[in-house]
């Protein structure tokens, strides 16, 4: 237990030293977390499958989320007129009062039968979709507002951290759950929960300091064009923003597909799958804090290269999970596991990124425009991998590892034309990182910091 100590410790120092707000935004966002992985995380794609909806439906599922977001390119000129404060405000709260039409499934299905429920899914889905949309275009510029950029690395390492142990206990409480019987009652549970933590945020909101409205513009395209266009102008940012999208691109395929595959081809119940992803969540919450130092000290960039490099090799590794394979239980521990950690780490890394480069002139633009390209790339794969797989099964899943690699090496190894961050080292010593004939040697280099040794040169 002293690691864990050591661990906990050592985050509960780096919180102190954080300003009250961020402290408050911490919390709230803890709160979001929760009620997020209730309403759309793993869950609802058991809920889905156990509604019996084809896969293509699936992912036409999983990519509302993201694709909704595109919305946020509308957004800016409502950040700007509102305020950050008041537009979480109602969002949040219209948000949670749409997603209580997921309770009308079982009249739906007694009613038209088992596509009426899937209707009442997808329009739960997409309804909190689309208001979160309008909304979530807030949140980077008053967290740009309320948190010192000295801080933002440590920041992001105690939220990536601290999402990941609420995703923890969640997913070992869901297994419970969802292990307890067969019928839907079991994710209206969930459902519940998840909303009444939605209610709960929108109070948080309210005590967060910050997020007035600053900046008074026209509430019409001419207000919203130049400030989008600047942002895309600034070519730094801009060649960062392209490479990292298509390396969440790459992420996304994989997990667009990861848990179809363990429930429809490895045949694992929801109470396995839970507990796999919880696996993970733990690796994640005792890692990110490595890969948020690695970043720190030697660039964001270097750091997404040798996370993206090890996501593809693990990635093509998922080949290998073969149904009835007699080391596919033992293999699918460790491939989840790692996969969830540097998937993981990928985000909050690419996100700290981002926020080091962002104007404070600019920041509304700048944070919307990251948000519209994540939406982007979290939302293709998801449509396009659940075609695959309802034309083409095993074929269909395969086809989207190799994608998921595919694009997630092209992606790293583009990263090497970016330019090194003031003050860090060059990117050509870290070359050696994605050599497709040493995959094995790039695999013990990320694992070192992984582990935490990563303070070295040669480690890191």
């Amino acid at each position: 237990f002293l690691p864990g100590y050591t661990m906990l410790r050592s985050y509960l120092a780096a919180v102190r030293e954080l300003p009250k707000p961020p402290r408050l935004f911490l919390i709230f966002t803890a709160v979001n977390v929760f009620s997020w992985q209730c309403i759309a995380g793993p869950a609802m794609v058991l809920f889905a499958r156990d509604l019996n909806m084809p896969p293509a439906w699936v992912g036409l599922l999983l990519s509302f989320l993201p694709i909704s977001m595109l919305l946020v390119v509308f957004t800016v000129p409502l950040v700007e007129w509102l305020g950050p404060r008041k537009l979480l405000l109602w969002t949040w709260l219209a948000r949670n009062v749409l997603s209580l039409s997921v309770f009308l499934v079982p009249w739906a299905i007694s009613r038209w039968g088992e596509a009426g429920g899937w209707q009442v899914l997808l329009f739960a889905t997409l309804a909190f979709s689309l208001i979160r949309a309008v909304g979530v275009g807030a949140w980077y510029p008053w967290l740009h507002e309320i948190v010192p950029r000295p801080l933002l690395g440590s920041y992001l390492s105690i939220e990536a951290a601290m999402s990941q142990v609420i995703i923890i206990a969640l997913a070992l409480a869901m297994a419970l759950i969802l292990g307890l019987g067969q019928g839907l009652s079991r994710f209206f549970l969930l459902y519940a929960a998840g909303i009444g933590a939605g209610f709960w945020s929108v109070q948080l909101i309210r005590k967060i300091p910050g997020g007035e409205r600053v900046v008074a513009t026209d509430f019409g395209v001419s207000g919203r064009r130049p400030s989008l266009r600047q942002a895309l102008a600034d070519q730094e940012y801009r060649r960062f923003f392209v490479l990292a999208m298509l390396g969440t691109g790459s992420v996304m395929w994989l997990n667009a597909a990861s848990v179809m595959y363990l429930r429809d081809m490895l045949f694992y119940s929801e109470a396995r799958i839970m507990l796999l992803l919880a696996a993970g969540g733990i690796g994640v919450a005792c890692t990110v804090r490595f890969w948020g130092r690695a970043a720190d000290r030697f660039g964001s960039v270097p750091a997404m290269i040798q996370l993206l490099g090890a996501h593809a090799l693990l990635a093509f590794c998922w080949w290998g999970l073969l149904p009835g394979g007699r080391m596919t239980g033992l293999l699918a521990v460790v491939v989840i596991v790692f996969t969830t950690i540097f998937n993981g780490a990928f985000t909050m890394v690419s996100a700290s990124g981002m926020l080091r480069r962002v104007r404070n002139e600019g920041r509304v633009a700048y944070t919307s425009l990251w948000i519209l390209g994540v939406s982007t790339a979290n939302g293709l794969p998801p449509i396009l991998a659940g075609l695959l797989i309802d034309y083409w099964g095993m074929a269909g899943f395969r086809l989207c590892f190799l994608i998921a690699g595919g694009v997630g090496l092209a992606a790293a190894g583009f990263m090497f034309t970016l330019p090194p961050e003031e003050g860090k080292p060059p990117l050509h010593e870290l070359r050696h990182l994605i050599q497709p004939s040493q995959p094995l040697r790039s695999l013990a280099r990320v694992f070192w910091i992984t582990v935490g040794f990563g303070e070295k040169k040669g480690g890191g």
